[in-house]
């Protein structure tokens, strides 16, 4: 269990998120959350000494194309990468 946040931490603007956080930023659970990195309406983390963290700006910035209806799915997009 990871321990608690210190008011000084917490105030510290976050730059990257854990899994549980990146989907809480966004109002949905972790599994929804990963249904939709899977789908790729939200973006991959990022994996960094075996830690993995979302981008804070690039979840905004893929919320942003779905509050906006800019998500489509092109079947094309995992074959040619």
């Amino acid at each position: 269990m990871s321990r608690a946040l210190t008011p000084r931490e917490l105030s510290l603007p976050r730059f990257a998120v854990r899994r549980e956080e990146a989907a809480a930023s966004v109002g949905v659970s972790a599994s929804k959350f990963d249904e939709w990195v899977r789908d790729g309406k939200m973006p991959k983390g990022h994996k960094i000494d075996g830690v993995v963290l979302w981008d804070v700006q690039e979840i905004r910035e893929a919320w942003l194309r779905l509050r906006d209806g800019e998500f489509t799915v092109n079947p094309f997009d995992r074959v040619v990468a």
